[in-house]
């Protein structure tokens, strides 16, 4: 009877150690099954992605974007709890916002009624940035 109240012992404790718990905001926008596979399968794409999500974008003053940007026209986001971000960077789920990183281009994207713009690094750049923080 003991050998059996170890063997689940064992087996709940392996359960619960492997169960992984992943950033709510790729959750939210990939699902814990695709993670999980990920995690499994091709976790340089979890880490990438876990990367990503806190490093593509940086929140940048208006008067310092209308400089170099002249009169370029951009889009132009509306971004729900804007002030709560602003004290906590990592409160911003990039992915639900629907915009699509651009492989070679840094983007700026107006954040509406606020003075800052969201400046999106391209997908090439964080590539690099993650794999050469992978090696050190």
């Amino acid at each position: 009877m003991k050998k059996v109240f170890v063997a689940i012992l064992i087996s709940l404790f392996t359960l619960v150690s492997y169960s992984q718990e992943f950033d709510p905001r790729l959750e939210k926008h990939f699902g814990k099954d695709k993670l999980l596979y990920w995690q499994k399968n091709y976790p340089d794409s979890l880490g990438y992605y876990e990367f990503v999500i806190d490093n593509a974008f940086l929140i940048m003053d208006e008067k310092i974007v209308s400089a170099r940007l002249g009169d370029e026209k951009v889009k132009e986001i509306e971004i729900p709890n804007f002030e709560d971000i602003l004290c906590n960077h990592q409160l911003m789920d990039i992915f639900s916002l629907g915009i699509q990183i651009d492989p070679n281009r840094y983007q700026y994207i107006k954040i509406k009624d606020e003075p800052y713009y969201l400046y999106i690094k391209p997908g090439d750049y964080l590539w690099n940035k993650y794999q050469a923080g992978k090696n050190n």
